[in-house]
């Protein structure tokens, strides 16, 4: 059976073969065979015709059956060989072995998931969703465009705590977003504790000295819980060199909570973002401060925040060879075998 990562090979295209040489031969041994066929037309019987016997009148030819039948057997027939030159030349499938690598950023992802995060005033898909399946969404869109980068994620509310170690491959990344779900670090907003956190996650040892660390905060709220302030986070955040982007998301006033149970009604809560220890937050780290007060307006923080980090810069990706011959060796069998079975068995025609 086909293994995952041989399907990925195959739809990716990742494929080799170690003898080029042995498969153009094939092929064109294939194709010579294919022509002589078409050539020589179908094969034909000389059987009697009614009443030759008795009038003297030469024998009639008959095919074996009608051409359209003749011709799917000379197709069977060539695939088949060609699968035969494909097993002789090596078939491998290219499979990545670790995820990509290189000289890019180490960034960690600090996402609020208070209480506050469940406000229905985001949209995806034609759909009300609550502010964090929203930042979840968006996120994950933009991780998805930072290979090579090593990313991790925190999540906090009234606690801080890592959600995803700095890593290098993204699937852990986008599945540890996943599973972050509102209230599961309290319904307050410990960002200070956050910020502290994720520069705590971003300090690599043996890591260059120049290596560029980024966090992006995503917030709803303002900060009111735990004992470490954002600005001196923020200052710590600096002497570490690490830059901070700060992202304000929903709109302030009164806005509709999800539902925590089916026939409950909707409730209405005041929301309040402070916008101003954001942008200080940002400011002070040489980062910037973003206000998405639109569902639109996350996706372009994102693609702007991608734009200001530079791309990195991809080391070679090693891979490991998986061997394609037992599968492409079964297909050709597979379609001899069918072949035989139309040619001496349902689809032939007796004189």
């Amino acid at each position: 059976m086909w293994s995952t990562a041989e399907l990925e090979a195959l739809h990716s295209g990742a494929l080799r073969v170690d003898e080029p040489w042995l498969l153009a031969l094939g092929l064109l041994s294939a194709l010579a065979l294919l022509v002589r066929a078409l050539w020589r037309g179908p094969l034909r019987v000389r059987v009697p015709e009614p009443g030759a016997l008795s009038s003297g009148r030469r024998w009639g030819a008959h095919r074996w059956g009608p051409d359209w039948t003749w011709l799917l057997s000379v197709g069977l027939r060539t695939a088949a060989l060609a699968l035969i030159a494909f097993v002789l030349a090596g078939p491998v499938g290219l499979i990545p072995e670790n995820p990509a690598g290189g000289s890019g950023l180490d960034l960690m992802i600090a996402l609020d998931a208070s209480g506050s995060m469940d406000a229905l005033d985001g949209q995806l898909e034609g759909r009300r969703v609550t502010r964090l399946e929203l930042a979840k969404r968006v996120v994950a869109e933009f991780v998805r465009q930072r290979q090579g980068d090593r990313i991790g994620v925190v999540t906090f509310g009234e606690h801080a705590f890592t959600q995803c170690p700095l890593t290098a491959d993204h699937r852990l990344v986008l599945a540890a977003l996943e599973r972050i779900e509102v209230g599961v670090a309290g319904d307050a907003t410990a960002l200070g504790e956050a910020i502290g956190l994720a520069t705590r996650r971003l300090r690599v040892p043996g890591a260059p000295a120049d290596a560029r660390r980024t966090l992006i905060v995503v917030t709803d709220g303002r900060h009111n819980s735990g004992q470490l302030g954002p600005e001196t986070a923020a200052q710590i955040a600096r002497m570490q060199g690490v830059r901070i982007h700060a992202v304000g998301i929903g709109s302030s006033g009164v806005v509709p909570f999800a539902q925590k149970s089916p026939g409950e009604p909707l409730r209405f809560e005041k929301v309040d973002l402070d916008e101003a220890t954001l942008q200080a937050i940002a400011r002070q780290t040489g980062g910037r401060f973003f206000h998405a007060r639109r569902p639109e307006d996350l996706r372009g923080v994102a693609e702007e925040i991608d734009a200001l980090e530079r791309k990195p810069q991809l080391a070679e990706r090693r891979y490991r060879r998986a061997s394609l011959a037992p599968h492409s060796l079964l297909a050709a069998l597979l379609l001899l075998a069918c072949e035989a079975l139309l040619s001496h068995g349902l689809l032939r025609r007796l004189p």
